[in-house]
Parts: structure tokens; sequence; C-alpha cells
């Protein structure tokens, strides 16, 4: 009989284009040094518009770097406070910023 056919449940194809979403936004969140289960749940919260955000968000490596008067420790310019030693910092002139290093050793990630 016409129409007894197996359909597509709208509500299958929608968790399966969600889950999709949700794990390509969390690896290119990820790959740019960010949180793979934030990019993730934004993700898969907006399947289209998350992984396209994740895409054009920073990378952290591409941020610049300052010395730590207190350690000597490189930490990023935004930094209030030196995750090593404790030191507060103010925002840096631009005199004391130093250009992205990927092979440097900034801080644990979160």
């Amino acid at each position: 009989m016409p129409g007894t056919g197996k359909t597509l449940n709208l509500g299958d194809v929608y968790v399966a284009i969600c889950l999709i979403s949700a794990i390509a936004g969390g690896v290119i969140g990820q790959r740019k040094g960010s949180s793979f289960f934030v990019w993730f749940v934004i993700s898969g919260v907006v399947p289209a518009l998350g992984p396209l955000v994740a895409a054009v968000y920073r990378r952290e490596t591409e941020e610049p770097l300052r010395i730590c008067p207190g350690c000597g420790a490189a930490v990023r310019h935004y930094d209030a406070l030196c995750m090593r030693c404790g030191t507060d910092l103010d925002y840096p002139s631009e005199e004391e910023l130093i250009g992205p290093d990927p092979a440097m050793k900034v801080r644990a990630r979160l």
C-alpha cells in the first residue's frame, strides 16, 4: 500500500543537525584554544550559528603577551593577576607588549 513506508521524523532530523553542529563547533573552538565543552553547548543550542561564531572567534594564541614583573612568567596582556605568583598587574603600555608566540607556555587551560 502506498504511504506505509517509513518517513523521517523531523524531531530526529533536528536532533541530528544539533549534534553535528555541536561537535563541529566544539572541535573548531578547541582548535582555536578555547573550551570544547563551551563551544559544544553553544553550537548545539544554536545549530547553524554556533560553528560560524566559533570559526570567527579570536584565537587565544594570537593575543599579545607581556612578562610578569614579579616572576618573569609570560601572561596575556589582559590578565589582571599573574596566575603563577599572584602579582597584581596593571594594563600594559605598548612597550611592555610582546608578540604572540605559540611556543611560549602561557598558563594552564581552565
